[in-house]
């Protein structure tokens, strides 16, 4: 019996998947890649497919620039949930770091689209489409002559054989730190290039490669031989074949003409603040802005707009052409100025926080700060009871609107204008909309939302058992959505709408002006006990 014990003790694994993930996790925040990876091994073979695994494995690869493997980690991340932010981060970097910088602006907008508010995603279209750019730009003016092409198939004929048993050795060894071993290189080496132009494309790095080469060359030589020759010729034979790898890359990123044209177009005055003086301030900045982000989320709206004033004051002092995105600061600190006005009361001054944020984005051709202005202008109309005025900049933004979300927020606060108005029809006609966006997305929270405005409407439309249909649905999802508060207040509604039918049943035919006065209070009991007065929002991730 102990025997049979003992033996299944060592069939079972010696440690469990958490144990092995940490381990992972631990080895990345150190920057031990291999590691890393050899633990993310282990926990994927007791956890297969774990996302989180698969993502910091993908992330070790990298690293390592062993990019067909990480892409294909991070493919396997998407399979179960094909709009993982994380995921299509890291998918689009991968891409851009192949080269391929339209699929990796791809998947930088579909995850723009589902965290909209993250500042990588918003880095990672600008970084691609300036690389796009700088690859697309200057093409036509370059012309390659026939005797310019016959001469360099002459010099690369003559010191292709050099570079033969550096390709060989890499394809023996594939060591994992220089990408994948079965993949030639294909492209011009850089010690082809002439000096002049590889300075331009390499950089600091090009006496970094210079170095690297002589060293090889004079370890092939053997001027002199120690024990640890051979592996020394192995890791500059590595850092070099990484090395060329990597100016494939930057050479796509930013071709040498692309960087020659930057070269000429410096102005000749020096700016005032140095891009080293400029991070700083920025850095600075968002600093300020992620306090004032954090006062508002405490209600200390006050104080809030207190900083904003101060913030907004300092950077209207900066000159607009030395910060690459300062009118997208100006605007973010005029939307926060509007906000915390909002909350405070201060309608004026919070409608002319984001009408200057509006402004901002249309003289810019700012199209994100565009939208989130016309949204926080309709609040504050809304707010303030101008139903009319809320309506008109909402349904200008619907038609131009695209993303589903976005569609279906719109519609709901749509829809609760009319219903203020007492505009039932209109009001039931934004509901329905939104809610077949939201089905087709099944989003069970904006479903609750939007069916208890039906409900709503079809109360003002005198459509009773609608809007008791309308009720319970939104009652049912409540419950699965476990939304206490909105599922008692939903249900008080329910059981006052079935009290009043019973009444009505009764005395209908003898105090008929009864009858309605009590619908009348259904029907505004219903507003107020909404769930959209609980707070509840679409928040997921």
């Amino acid at each position: 019996m102990s025997r049979s014990s003992s033996e299944e003790r060592n069939k079972a694994p010696k440690c469990p998947f958490e144990v092995y993930r940490s381990e992972g996790d631990a080895f990345l925040m150190k920057k031990k890649y291999l590691k890393a990876i050899m633990a993310y091994d282990q926990a994927l073979d007791r956890k297969e497919n774990d996302r989180h695994c698969l993502l910091r494995r993908s992330s070790c690869y990298l690293a390592l620039g062993n990019l067909t493997r990480a892409l294909s980690d991070a493919d396997a991340a998407l399979v179960e949930d094909s709009n993982y932010y994380k995921a299509l981060y890291l998918k689009g970097q991968i891409l851009y770091n192949k080269g391929d910088f339209e699929h990796a602006l791809v998947y930088f907008h579909r995850g723009q689209q589902q965290r909209p508010e993250l500042q990588m995603f918003r880095l990672g279209i600008q970084k691609s489409e300036e690389a796009i750019e700088n690859s697309l730009t200057g093409h036509k003016k370059i012309k390659i002559g026939s005797a310019g092409a016959k001469g360099f198939v002459k010099q690369m004929d003559g010191k292709a054989k050099s570079r033969q048993i550096t390709q060989k050795s890499k394809k023996v060894t594939g060591d994992p730190s220089t990408g994948d071993g079965d993949q030639d290189n294909q492209n011009i080496p850089i010690n082809l290039i002439p000096k002049n132009m590889s300075k331009i494309m390499f950089g600091p790095l090009y006496t970094d490669h210079e170095y690297l080469e002589e060293l090889l060359k004079q370890e092939s030589e053997q001027k002199w031989k120690t024990t640890y020759s051979e592996e020394v010729r192995n890791l500059a034979r590595n850092g070099i074949t990484y090395l060329d790898e990597r100016s494939k890359f930057w050479h796509q990123e930013k071709p040498v003409y692309a960087r020659m044209k930057a070269g000429r177009l410096k102005p000749l005055i020096k700016p005032q603040l140095t891009k080293k003086q400029r991070c700083p301030e920025i850095n600075k900045v968002l600093n300020r802005l992620h306090h004032i982000d954090k006062l508002q989320r405490a209600h200390q709206h006050e104080l809030a707009v207190k900083h904003a004033e101060n913030l907004l004051h300092e950077v209207k002092t900066w000159d607009s052409s030395q910060v690459s995105n300062y009118y997208e600061i100006l605007a973010n600190i005029y939307s926060m100025l509007g906000l915390s006005n909002l909350e405070l009361g201060n309608y004026t001054e919070s409608l002319g926080a984001h009408q200057a944020a509006y402004d901002l984005g249309q003289e810019n051709n700012l199209s994100e700060v565009i939208s989130h202005s016309m949204d926080n202008m309709g609040r504050v109309y809304a707010k303030k009871g101008d139903y009319d005025s809320a309506i008109k900049i909402w349904e200008e933004k619907l038609e131009k609107c695209t993303d589903e979300l976005d569609v279906i927020w719109l519609c709901y606060e749509l829809g609760r204008c009319y219903l203020e108005l007492q505009k039932p029809n209109k009001s039931f006609e934004y509901g329905e909309k939104g809610l077949d966006i939201a089905c087709s997305m099944n989003d069970k929270l904006w479903q609750l939302n939007i069916n208890v405005l039906i409900g709503q409407s079809n109360l003002q439309l005198k459509k009773r058992l609608d809007a008791q249909t309308a009720f319970t649905t939104a009652y049912e999802l409540a419950k699965k959505l476990e939304a206490h508060d909105a599922e008692k207040a939903i249900l008080e509604v329910i059981d006052e709408l079935q009290s009043t039918d019973r009444e009505m049943d009764t005395y209908a035919l003898t105090d008929t002006e009864d009858n309605v006065r009590s619908e009348d209070s259904l029907i505004s009991r219903s507003k107020n006990q909404s769930p959209y007065q609980t707070n509840i929002q679409s928040t997921e991730e």
